[in-house]
């Protein structure tokens, strides 16, 4: 079978769009079937503070701590690194919990501690409500939203004692 001109271009271009179509596949894939975990996880974990918020001063139940010019000053005076503890508020994430969570949960809600955060650049403190389960924390942050976060009590309420 001998192809004409005509024919060998119909061949060219249906062999250039099979081409395409190979190089193009595996991003089709990866696109299409794939799910992306980054965006799973992105929406269950969230932030106590927004990214671009900086602590000005932390009210801790037991200890108020205040950042001056010469750096973390605490009232009562204690022996740990204050900014360590600072860093750990400031980067504090955790998961959502959904309203059907909270419900569930909301017997166990015996004791609130409050933390009063003064944030840069803002006039009033944001008030944070948080409350120790016997596996982990749970914190509202001022906006309506609950957040679960798995850690041991000296990590952010360190006693007075406490060498961090």
């Amino acid at each position: 079978m001998r192809l004409t001109r005509r024919g060998w271009n119909n061949v060219i271009i249906i062999g250039v769009l099979v081409f395409i179509a190979v190089i193009q596949l595996p991003e089709l894939i990866r696109t299409r079937l794939i799910i992306p975990t980054a965006s799973v996880s992105s929406s269950t974990v969230i932030p106590l503070f927004a990214q671009n918020r900086i602590i000005q001063r932390l009210l801790l139940p037991a200890i108020t701590f205040q950042h001056a010019d010469t750096g973390w000053q605490s009232q009562p005076t204690v022996t740990f690194d204050i900014a360590t503890l600072i860093s750990r508020w400031q980067t504090l994430v955790g998961t959502k919990v959904s309203e059907h969570q909270l419900a569930a949960l909301k017997s166990q809600l015996t004791t609130p501690r409050t933390i009063e955060v003064w944030l840069v650049g803002h006039s009033l403190p944001q008030r944070i409500t948080a409350y120790q389960l016997p596996y982990f924390w749970l914190f509202n942050n001022g906006s309506g939203q609950w957040l679960a976060v798995t850690v041991d009590a000296d990590f952010l309420f360190p006693p007075l004692s406490s060498k961090l």
